[in-house]
């Protein structure tokens, strides 16, 4: 499972293994504990032994099985180009410069202890299960006098969860773009819209998967979806590209993996059309430190959400089921900071 970088301060580590046994601090030492190589800045190696020594909490860090704690001179030196899912725990004064960060750059950085807050909630109440109704089964739970959550869009169910920060997203759905393709608009473009945030300084990055096996996708079709989420009105700039494969075996899941949560919908991402809901999709919204203090890492919603980009990658970067002649990719030329190495 790849592993969040997490890089932090001698008293921001300090501080918070001292303040272990309360909440949100409990949540934050778990997710440093079980997700993250630690990028701690410390003045060098021999110092940071002295501490292990006299701190069994930081001895156990350092001797984690496939997990790192590296000495760096500033933690501040990788936060203006960061990893897709990097954190940064911060604070005053060298916070100061980056109060407004999460929202400019999309990166999930604290600038307080209590700003550790944002952590907490990821790890303890960002799971969100929905059900995409038909009018139809509206209907029908209403004669029977049961309740039902009255959702009609991928607004609705994003609307009730914050999936910032946020800076790229991968869209997984097979059959997104071809036998839902008069759908795109109410489905697509709408889940787009509610996806991008306001106000990034740097471009989103978006990426969508599609099967091409038979060949049903054209290339023209897809190159008017570019130019259509182009012309939609987003918070921030956006770099969009669609990847048609034939390496349909580790794409049959439908999911969303953004920087720090995975969407999942059984029926896929294309069941809205200009009536309202075509096909019930259930699903889930998941944060990626979802229950991380209690479950093992194998068991994470991390170790999933790395799992799915990994297969990604293959398709993305080393190019399997690319090359038959159905395969092809069009968009933005620029690589997906989810997808990136």
């Amino acid at each position: 499972m790849a592993a969040h970088r997490i890089f932090c301060t001698k008293d921001t580590l300090s501080e918070v293994i001292r303040l272990r046994k309360d909440r949100p601090y409990s949540t934050v030492l778990s997710t440093i504990e079980k997700l993250g190589d630690i990028y701690l800045e410390i003045d060098s190696n021999s110092e940071l032994l002295k501490l292990a020594a006299i701190n069994p909490i930081v001895n156990k860090l350092i001797k984690r099985p496939a997990r790192s704690l590296k000495c760096v001179n500033t933690v501040l030196q990788d936060i203006k180009e960061p990893r897709a899912d990097d954190i940064f725990l911060l604070l005053p004064p060298d916070s100061k410069p980056y109060s407004n960060y999460r929202e400019k750059m999309g990166v999930l950085l604290t600038s307080s202890l209590t700003d550790m807050q944002v952590i907490d909630d990821m790890g303890t109440s960002h799971f969100r299960p929905f059900n995409l109704l038909t009018a139809d089964q509206k209907r029908k739970l209403q004669e029977h006098g049961e309740e039902y959550e009255d959702i009609s869009s991928w607004k609705d169910v994003l609307a009730a969860i914050d999936v910032t920060p946020i800076n790229a997203a991968v869209i997984i759905d097979n059959y997104l773009l071809s036998s839902n393709f008069e759908r795109r608009k109410p489905s697509l473009y709408n889940l787009i819209q509610a996806l991008v945030p306001n106000g990034l300084a740097i471009p989103f990055h978006l990426t969508i998967f599609l099967y091409n096996k038979n060949g049903e996708l054209k290339k023209e079709k897809m190159e008017q979806v570019i130019s259509e989420i182009h012309e939609l009105k987003l918070g921030s700039k956006t770099q969009v590209s669609i990847v048609a494969h034939t390496f349909g075996n580790v794409t049959h899941d439908r999911n969303i993996l953004t920087n720090y949560h995975l969407i999942t919908s059984g029926h896929g991402f294309g069941v809205i059309d200009y009536r309202g809901v075509k096909e019930n999709a259930m699903g889930e919204v998941k944060s990626t430190l979802h229950n991380i203090g209690f479950l093992p890492s194998t068991s994470s919603v991390k170790h999933q959400h790395s799992h799915i980009l990994d297969w990604m990658r293959d398709i993305y970067i080393d190019r399997r089921g690319m090359e038959s002649v159905y395969a092809f990719e069009v968009g933005d030329d620029f690589n997906n900071r989810l997808l990136s190495e």
